[in-house]
């Protein structure tokens, strides 16, 4: 088992008195040096022993805390290195894979010389078998050994702007620059391409494996992709005979963030859409802060809705569980995991109904603290016949944001809420009321409109007279949930379809009595798409 290291303290020897920098008092030194390139840095550091120790701290903190790596020769053996060196690898918390992908010679189309394009192609050879060969694996087993005070460990296919040194210089792969330089050609990450799709999902593989063979125990393990593309569903495969090194890793899991596929045609059986990431899910039942991401792309409305439905349920007595999910074979159906300790839930680009977005937080109710929405659309069927477009109850982020109120979620501080959407369908006349932008006031429009109704408000017209995203903390949290139409705007909306003439049913949407009460889904979780 992994034991925390304490970081050794530098032991700094006595300077000179004629050392004019050695007389400034460490924490002048560490702000002075703040502010120098890093080749600078590297210089100072070099000027004397002295110094050299003055300066490791802040050093080591700033270049050795977070690293990206990339899987490439070079890059992997600098993290092994890294993991042995008794100084740095105390240091080492965070470590990044980043998806840098080298492309198949053939494939880039570069006026670069016969030197450039050699490199290129001992490149690509260097990266595949790398990966053929288990080399990679391999590499990443000793280096996740080595490193005693490893917390979290991350799949991106991007490269961090936040470095504060050297201008624009931002946090890239090891060894990419260099990659760069020797090539002539920049195109390891981005969109992925016909056929390269499967590269974050073969990381991630490679990165579960390696931590469960090094015996480490990471608090967290996260996938942040920015480009359309995501971990399929067999990456999460855990085989048994592989359970005995993978449990430990999976239960000491405090953080898990994921982006998962939401391209399943080839999945028509709904209980066999994201079976493996359900098993994985249910082998971490220590999770604090979970997030969920999907990839953009065209809705597959019914996986994902059983999914959540998943999620949501319980079979602990007097809970609320998803029909046919007691008596259902764990081969097909495992049974959902109760996160008794769930603080933080966070999900994105997503379209749920809105009962199942109900019962998911509301299973998670007496632990939540944190609550983070993005680019979420509520879908939801109403026996209505008409719509009055201007009633704020119609709106159905209303009504769920109501149903967090303080009773029920005692410890929940902060509300996150961005790019948020809806669409409520009649199911006896066809219409439908949309809702393509659910946004709040802008401070500035609503000082104007002082005094004026909360409905008022919902007659915004135009993106740029609402905001698309808001966190809601303390006090404000509170006033807003008891009273979400007063903050709401909602430019946009409409309704489509030729309503008939009829009464408008006024039963509650979260009557969360019923079996399934959802008009869009069958019982299996099925639905059609938009």
């Amino acid at each position: 088992m992994t034991t925390t290291t304490t970081t050794p303290e530098p032991t700094i020897r006595a300077p000179s008195s004629e050392a004019y920098l050695a007389r400034m008092p460490l924490e002048v030194l560490t702000r002075i040096t703040y502010f120098v390139r890093t080749p600078d840095l590297g210089n100072a550091r070099l000027t004397c022993r002295w110094l050299e120790s003055a300066l490791f701290h802040s050093f080591a903190y700033e270049f050795f805390r977070k690293k990206q790596f990339m899987v490439y020769g070079p890059s992997l053996q600098v993290l092994v290195d890294i993991s042995k060196h008794p100084g740095f690898s105390p240091y080492l918390k965070h470590v990044i894979i980043g998806a840098d992908q080298i492309l198949e010679p053939h494939r880039i189309q570069s006026q670069q010389d016969d030197t450039k394009l050699l490199n290129w192609h001992l490149a690509y050879a260097d990266q595949r078998t790398l990966l053929a060969s288990g080399r990679a694996r391999d590499m990443l087993v000793e280096a996740f050994k080595n490193l005693p005070n490893l917390e979290t460990v991350d799949l991106r296919d991007f490269h961090s702007p936040s470095r504060t040194r050297d201008g624009d210089a931002g946090w890239t792969s090891y060894g990419f620059n260099t990659l760069t330089e020797t090539t002539g050609i920049r195109h390891f990450t981005g969109q992925p391409r016909v056929g390269e799709e499967d590269y974050p999902t073969l990381l991630f593989t490679l990165i579960t494996h390696a931590l469960a063979a090094a015996k480490a125990r990471p608090k967290g393990i996260e996938v942040v992709i920015r480009e359309n593309w995501s971990v399929r569903d067999h990456g999460f495969l855990v085989p048994s005979y592989l359970e005995p090194d993978f449990l430990p890793v999976l239960a000491g899991l405090k953080k898990l963030h994921l982006v998962l596929d939401a391209d399943l045609a080839t999945h028509r059986d709904i209980e066999i859409q994201y079976l493996l990431f359900k098993k994985f899910l249910a082998l971490t039942p220590n999770l604090t802060w979970l997030r969920v991401n999907f990839e953009r792309s065209i809705s597959h409305y019914g996986g994902k809705e059983a999914l959540f439905k998943w999620l949501a349920s319980s079979l602990r007595p007097g809970t609320w569980s998803s029909p046919g999910l007691i008596n259902a074979d764990p081969s097909r159906m495992p049974p959902p995991v109760e996160f008794d300790h769930l603080e933080q839930l966070d999900i994105g680009q997503l379209d749920v109904s809105a009962n199942t977005l109900y019962r998911l937080f509301n299973k998670f109710s007496s632990t939540l603290k944190a609550i983070s929405l993005r680019r979420v659309k509520i879908q939801q069927s109403s026996d209505q016949q008409t719509f009055d477009k201007d009633d704020d109850e119609q709106n159905p982020w209303i009504k769920f944001l109501r149903s967090l109120k303080k009773e029920s979620f005692p410890h929940l501080r902060e509300l996150s809420l961005s790019l948020l959407s809806a669409e409520v369908n009649s199911t006896t006349s066809g219409a439908t009321l949309h809702y393509p932008v659910v946004g709040f006031v802008n401070p500035d429009e609503a000082e104007k409109r002082k005094g004026i109704s909360a409905t008022g408000y919902q007659d915004l017209v135009g993106l740029a007279r609402a905001i698309g995203a808001r966190t809601y903390t303390g006090l404000k949290l509170e006033t807003f949930l008891s009273n979400p139409a007063a903050d709401i705007a909602t430019p946009g909306k409409h309704i489509t379809g030729v309503p008939l003439p009829g009464q408008s049913d006024d039963e509650s949407d979260f009557d969360s009595s019923g079996d399934d009460d959802e008009g869009s889904s069958d019982d299996d979780g099925s639905a059609a798409d938009d």
